[in-house]
């Protein structure tokens, strides 16, 4: 497959996203309008316009030609439903413990949901990606680790997008020639659209917004990286999920002044 549909696809789903980010943010029910970081409440509607603007531009690829990528798109349209569900419907539980606990209590919530889809889908990509035994274990954890990383990182503003663009950038360029990257790139572009919309507080990614994009995330490292440096991101991914879990990912940003710098570029304060 040619560069051409993969760059039109991130183009397009940038131009996509930024013309829906208002009518996401202004249409959202009331119900998803949340209190941020700040205090103020704002709508938790965003990821509708990433999901709106990655859509638009990942089908006018395959408008063009790019074939492979349905498949690919369609996990994350699921990743983002199971998202909007515990938006419009979530428990209070907090983290992996406490949606874990309340299950063992016998209360299930909507992110055991968002688990089982999210690790049944981590798990179904990596094998569809293909490898050794080794190469498909690293990219499920990888995977399926990166949807709940993106979510615990949309805590303040332009944090889960910042990082996101970061991942995307370096591993669409070695995705030119996949089926995935037509994907991969509306995924980038249509996060760059939404990001000053983040970064001005006017709106939240949600859950519908920051599990595609970590899904995003994940597949992209699992498509480009040599299988030892994926075993090194799967590590590292689970660090990270322990670290969410008990230290916070906020407490580790603050502590190192580049991560900081980097966590309050373009926010409000």
């Amino acid at each position: 497959m040619s560069a051409g549909p993969v760059w039109v696809a991130g183009a397009v789903a940038l131009l996509a996203a930024v013309l829906l980010a208002p009518a996401a943010l202004r249409l959202g029910p009331q119900r998803l309008r949340v209190e941020n970081w700040a205090g103020r409440t704002v709508p938790a509607t965003l990821g509708w316009a990433l999901l709106a603007g990655g859509t638009i531009g990942t089908w006018t690829a395959v408008l063009a030609g790019a074939t492979g990528v349905v498949l690919a798109w369609a996990a994350a349209v699921l990743v983002f439903a199971t998202g909007f569900l515990d938006d419009a419907l979530g428990h209070h539980a907090r983290g992996l413990r406490g949606h874990l606990a309340s299950l063992l209590r016998g209360r299930p919530t909507t992110g055991v949901l968002k688990l089982v889809v999210g690790t049944a889908l981590g798990i179904g990509l990596a094998v569809w990606l293909g490898g050794d035994a080794a190469r498909v274990a690293a990219a499920s954890v990888v995977i399926v680790l990166s949807i709940n990383l993106w979510n615990v990182l949309d805590v303040v503003p332009g944090r889960a997008l910042k990082w996101a663009i970061v991942v995307l950038a370096a591993v669409v360029p070695a995705a030119l020639d996949r089926p995935t990257g037509p994907l991969l790139a509306a995924g980038l572009g249509a996060a760059v659209g939404i990001l000053p919309f983040d970064l001005r507080e006017r709106g939240m990614l949600g859950d519908a917004g920051s599990n595609p994009l970590g899904l995003l995330a994940g597949l992209g490292l699992a498509v480009v990286l040599p299988t030892a440096w994926l075993v090194v991101a799967a590590v590292a991914a689970v660090m990270l999920q322990v670290a969410a879990e008990t230290v916070t990912i906020t407490r580790i940003v603050e502590a190192v002044p580049p991560l900081r710098w980097f966590d309050r570029l373009g926010r409000r304060s």
